[in-house]
């Protein structure tokens, strides 16, 4: 049999290959594979069984449906998975399909590890097999044949009993990040955010105006609008300042940004941002934790650019400005977020003395609702160059009497309902 491929050369010329031509064509860059595959976006399941006695669970992202009549689906473990070899004994399995706030359970279940089902809401299915609680799905199967695939296998399953478990979006991955799917689109979600924001930050609008003028620089209010971002939800810019902070310009929630925002919150709060950090060493961990607890202590938190480092805090500013502008794919998120954490140094927590010079790249201070969580934060930017200590310890003073006099506007009526207005949408599905 001759395999024809049509491959356009130019305007006029097509030549037809056969499968001789084909065979000597060059394999494919294994990195190329991966990168080229990873522009397609995969659900997320945790294929369980037992072994002796012992639940099993695997994490794949080649689960798919195969046949209708009869029911069979299938997944495709690595061939030397040694977690299949295990499941593999496994008289029956449940294919359990991830929901998109099932990261950490993803996680839990992809790392090689005996105890994995300690901490783990399961059951055992009416099919002898370990059942995830949260999950979308449950599929109840039993392996029908194993076929080698290249590096992996596949495996058809005869599907005996499914249901859906829970209407939630699913767990996705896409270029080797996780995520998961809006059903309503981001338009409309971005718009009421925004707009939710906003209204927040009403009592704060004068505040930072006279801050911009007296101090020749830019101020703005910045306000959670998930548990991984900030917005912008107010500027304004004095002196030889421009504006730079774009109205609903989005910052990352992960080490070393957002520090005011989350240093003195709660221990779930710390956590969740310290998790996002690209490296999870433990001295790295250690170093800004120390950090946030100097910002609580402090009730302020400096970034410091270094004799030189002029052009790395601008790459700073370039990767922060193409997250707020752009939607981006993981691979470029997660190159972006490398900058971030590279220029980690520009945060390093010291005492300001008097009669040093100093280049500010931002002071940032919380503002505290009546309950005394944070609400939001007030930061200054375009700050004039080589200020003393003493000017820097001024411009810190004047920035925590403008949250003092946001705060004490928030006890008011308005502020109190914007409060209530931005609470009972941040709590919302929307």
């Amino acid at each position: 049999m001759v395999i024809e491929c049509v491959v356009r050369r130019n305007e006029s010329e097509v030549e037809l290959m056969t499968d001789m031509d084909l065979d000597s064509a060059p394999v494919v860059d294994a990195d190329l594979y991966r990168e080229v595959m990873g522009h397609y976006p995969t659900g997320v399941a945790v294929v369980t069984g037992f072994d002796n006695g012992e639940p099993i669970g695997m994490v794949v992202g080649t689960f798919s449906a195969v046949s209708l009549d009869p029911p069979m689906v299938t997944f495709m473990p690595a061939i030397n998975s040694r977690t299949y070899m295990r499941l593999a004994e496994s008289s029956a399995y449940c294919i359990n399909v991830l929901a998109h706030d099932q990261l950490d359970l993803c996680r839990r279940m992809a790392v090689p590890r005996d105890d994995k089902f300690s901490q783990v809401d399961w059951s055992v299915s009416a099919f002898g097999a370990p059942a995830l609680a949260e999950a979308v799905a449950h599929i109840h199967c039993t392996m029908r044949s194993a076929v080698p695939a290249g590096d992996h296998l596949i495996v058809l399953c005869t599907v005996h009993a499914m249901e859906v478990t829970r209407s939630a979006p699913p767990l996705l991955f896409f270029q080797g990040g996780y995520g998961g799917f809006s059903p309503r689109g981001m338009t409309a979600k971005g718009d009421a955010d925004l707009i939710t924001a906003i209204r927040l930050a009403d009592p704060a609008r004068r505040f930072i105006g006279a801050l911009s003028e007296a101090l020749g620089c830019e101020a703005a209010v910045l306000v959670g609008v998930n548990d991984n971002e900030l917005t912008t939800a107010a500027s304004a810019y004095g002196g030889d300042a421009s504006m730079q902070e774009r109205l609903g310009a989005r910052i990352p929630l992960m080490p070393p940004l957002g520090e005011a925002y989350v240093a003195g919150q709660t221990t779930e709060v710390v956590e969740r941002w310290l998790s996002r950090a690209p490296s999870q060493e433990p001295e790295v961990l250690a170093r800004y934790r120390s950090r946030l607890r100097t910002i609580a202590e402090r009730g302020v938190a400096l970034a410091m650019i270094a004799p030189g480092g002029e052009d790395a805090y601008r790459d700073l500013h370039n990767a922060m400005d193409e997250y707020a502008r752009n939607e981006l794919t993981p691979a470029r998120e997660r190159a972006i977020r490398s900058v971030i954490q590279d220029m980690s140094w520009f945060f390093a927590a010291g005492e300001l003395i008097d009669d040093e010079v100093y280049d500010v790249g931002s002071v940032a201070v919380p503002v505290h609702n009546p309950e005394g969580d944070v609400s939001m934060v007030v930061r200054l930017t375009q700050l004039p160059r080589r200020v003393d200590g003493r000017g820097v310890k001024h411009w810190i003073r004047e920035l925590k009497e403008a949250a003092s006099g946001i705060e004490n506007e928030l006890r008011g009526t308005g502020g109190a309902q914007q409060l209530q207005d931005y609470r009972a949408w941040y709590t919302s599905d929307y």
